[in-house]
């Protein structure tokens, strides 16, 4: 590791230190500050309290009567009090508590000369934190009397000056000891990087074998050896998941590729046979184009199936779950599919009033490709049921025969795979929509397969 950095190091850490240490005092001193204005606010309606007691019972007839009066009282350094009336200003506070009696000033009411009052950014600073935190002149009347009760400016602005330095000094020494325990910190904290940075280099030059590195597990850095094995073997992990995700892509482009060949060559054929005058008969023709036209829905329907696959893939792909009633909307979209097969049996159990949050037209997805996979591949009977299971909804699709080859029963959620009954139309694409649907809602599906039948069931959090 180099020296620069080292040394960029303990500045952050010095800094970081440094303003903890800093933000500790002041808060300190703003504590300490917020109680010494607690105490004056205290003060403040305490003489007020008190003049107005005594001066409901005197009823000074002006201003001077009730300086005269407030001059006899035993007034804190950190009050003062103005007394108006219409021609005359009067202010009593006390400049020393050893002052025998507060100071009276007596002039023109609009004359505020004789007020205690200082001046100065420092001074400004300090009335300003005081007003902030709460300190307000209070006032009242008595008879003609416009009584202001107030701290003593002066008083305030000094007395607060005088920690200012010690304060200044307190930082001073915080920073310092920022700086020196910053030092001692990263010294000791650094050490293993060294290490880290062979390590790393020898990763850069494309040795990828996990190198452990021996470390103080007390250390601080203790765990930037584990974390530094770790990321190598994650690494890996990466690179293997990176070959069997191009695997399947290629596998992916080589299902698609084939799925649309096939209609795709048909179709090629016959343009080809009409091209050359083939087929004169109009029984022929209707034929071909209906053909024709058959293949093109295929070819249309894998498309579709692929673009909603792939915009479901899509981060921001959201979903319009919203709570809807299971039992109804399974019940209307199987019921046309029945309509349409009167050769099969369906067992429907549909119960309303059990709601999951889903998308309409994507649980519409889910139930008709397993009642379509029921109605194609399987015998028998089908069910279909709906129930609520604790906070699940359940839809159950089943058949009666002849299930699913154990073998086929890990891909069969897969794209395109389609096992051993190829000659069943189909995309295989129908039970990868139904999982990754599923999946949209935060819920779940699992198959249960023997010679007897086969059960997709669907797991939904049920909603409020």
């Amino acid at each position: 590791m180099t020296t620069k950095l080292a040394r960029r190091i303990q500045g952050l850490a010095a800094v970081e230190i440094s303003l903890v240490l800093v933000a500790a005092i002041v808060t300190g001193a703003l504590l300490a500050f917020g109680f010494y204005v607690r105490t004056l606010s205290n003060e403040l309606s305490g003489t007020m309290t008190q003049l107005q007691a005594s001066l409901t019972r005197s009823n000074p007839a002006d201003a001077r009567a009730g300086g005269t009066f407030a001059g006899s009282l035993l007034l804190g350094t950190g009050s003062e009090i103005v007394f108006l009336d219409a021609a005359t200003r009067v202010t009593v506070y006390r400049v020393h508590r050893a002052d025998a009696h507060p100071t009276v000033s007596v002039r023109r009411r609009g004359d505020l000369s004789g007020d205690p009052r200082v001046s100065g950014p420092v001074a400004n600073v300090i009335l300003g934190l005081a007003t902030a935190f709460g300190l307000q002149p209070l006032y009242a009347h008595a008879g003609n009397l416009y009584i202001i009760v107030r701290s003593n400016s002066a008083t305030l602005v000094s007395t607060v000056r005088a920690f200012l330095i010690p304060l200044l000094i307190a930082l001073l020494i915080a920073i310092a000891c920022g700086i020196l325990i910053a030092r001692a910190l990263t010294g000791q904290a650094l050490r293993p990087l060294d290490d880290v940075t062979s390590a790393l280099q020898r990763f850069a030059s494309g040795d990828l074998t996990p190198q452990p590195i021996a470390a103080d597990e007390r250390h601080e850095l203790g765990s930037l050896a584990a974390a530094y094995n770790g990321a190598i073997a994650q690494m890996e992990r990466a690179f293997a998941a990176r070959d069997r995700a191009n695997a399947s892509m290629r596998l992916f482009i080589a299902d698609a590729g084939h799925q649309l060949r096939t209609p795709l060559t048909v179709v090629q054929g016959f343009i080809a046979i009409l091209r050359r005058g083939g087929f004169e008969n109009a029984a022929d023709r209707e034929r071909i184009l209906e053909t024709m036209n058959d293949q093109s829905r295929i070819m249309g329907s894998l498309i579709d199936k692929l673009i909603l696959l792939e915009r479901w893939e899509s981060p921001e792909a959201a979903t319009s779950a919203t709570p809807i009633d299971v039992g109804t909307l399974v019940a209307d979209l199987v019921a046309p599919i029945a309509d349409a097969h009167p050769d099969r049996r369906f067992d429907l159990s549909t119960p309303p009033g059990i709601l999951a949050a889903i998308d309409p037209t994507e649980l519409g997805y889910v139930v008709t490709n397993l009642t379509d996979n029921a109605v194609k591949y399987g015998e028998g009977e089908i069910a279909v049921r709906v129930r609520a299971d604790d906070a699940t909804a359940l839809i159950e699709v089943a058949d009666e025969g002849p299930g699913i080859a154990s073998t086929d029963v890990a891909r069969v959620f897969d794209r395109f795979y389609r096992g051993a009954q190829r000659d069943v139309p189909g995309s295989g694409l129908g039970l990868a929509i139904v999982k990754r649907a599923v999946e949209r809602a935060h819920g779940a599906i699992s198959l249960d397969t023997s010679p007897k039948g086969s059960r997709f069931t669907v797991q939904l959090p049920l909603a409020s």
